[in-house]
Parts: C-alpha cells; structure tokens; sequence
C-alpha cells in the first residue's frame, strides 16, 4: 500500500476513537440523587414483597393465633411439624431486643405433591411456613407465602394447583386474620 493510502486509512479509523473521547463524562450522581434511587429501590422490594407474601394482622392474640392455626390446620388434615421460638433463638445469637415470634412448620396434605406434578417435577418444594410475630406496638400478626398471587405469575397446570393450594390456606387463615 502507499503510504498516502495508510494514512489515509489510519486517520479513517482513528476519527470515531477521537469523536469518542470529546464527550463529556457522566456527572456524578448528588447525595440526593442517590437517595432518590434508593429509595425507589427500597419501595420496588416493598412491591415485590407484598407480591410474595401476605401480611395480615391477627384477630387474636399471639398465643392464641399460633393455636387457632395449628387446630385449623390439624382439622383440615394438613401436615404439621414443629412450632420454632424465632424469639429464643435469636436472642440466644445476642439480639436482646428480639420480638416474640414462632414459625409453625404446616402444609396442606399432599400440596408439595400436587405442586411437582404440576410443575413436571422441575419445582421446588413449597415453604409450608406461617411466621406469627409480634409487633413494637404489642400487635400480633401473620407472614406466609401468597401462593394465591404467585399462582398468577405462572402458566397452565402449575398455575392451577398452585392456586388451588393458596385457596386452602386462605379457608385456613380466613377467621384468623383480619
């Protein structure tokens, strides 16, 4: 090639690399702009998480929610495990401060089967956990799964069976919560 041409070509090439390096560089982000972001952050997880899971205050009182579920559950059928002192053990970690809470392991009978056949045995099994806690102001409530919402973020027969496992745990929770 001739040495016109190369240059030629070099200075061709070369132009986007130069055009490139003329904009300016990205303003740094203020202090309150960063706190905006995490903010809309914080309320997108907020958003995902009352999409997940249902929070619902107690008719009753703590002890008696954690018996009004475990007989509704033992009436109905349901596999019951053990109810875990959330509390104990996290004050035994140090957390001096840690609110009365239980976590009652119940799942309706059969569901997790239900739910892998449905889901061509490629899901996981289901949480079957319902966490009774109270609240700085003394107020019980109820956290568990929303498989009724999950249900709608699936297709076909797993959109169903999940569906009609939250349908049995909203009769359970139904005069226990408001």
């Amino acid at each position: 090639m001739h040495k016109p041409a190369t240059l030629l070509l070099l200075a061709a090439l070369a132009t986007p690399v130069l055009a490139q390096s003329t904009q300016p560089a990205p303003k740094p982000m203020t202090a309150e702009q960063i706190a905006q972001m995490q903010q809309m952050m914080q309320m997108q997880q907020m958003r995902m998480m009352s999409v997940m899971f249902d929070l619902r205050k107690s008719r009753h009182g703590f002890d008696e929610t954690l018996a009004a579920i475990r007989a509704g559950a033992q009436k109905r059928g349901w596999q019951l495990g053990e109810t875990v002192d959330m509390q104990a053990a996290m004050r035994q970690a140090g957390n001096r401060q840690a609110p009365r809470m239980k976590v009652v392991q119940l799942c309706p009978a059969g569901a997790n089967d239900k739910v892998a056949k449905a889901g061509g045995g490629k899901t996981p099994p289901l949480p079957c956990r319902a966490t009774v806690f109270e609240d700085k102001d003394g107020k019980v409530h109820v956290m568990r799964m929303n498989l009724g919402n999950l249900a709608k973020t699936l297709q076909g027969d797993l959109a169903k069976a999940m569906a009609e496992v939250g349908a049995e745990e909203d009769a359970l929770y139904k005069g226990i919560l408001e």
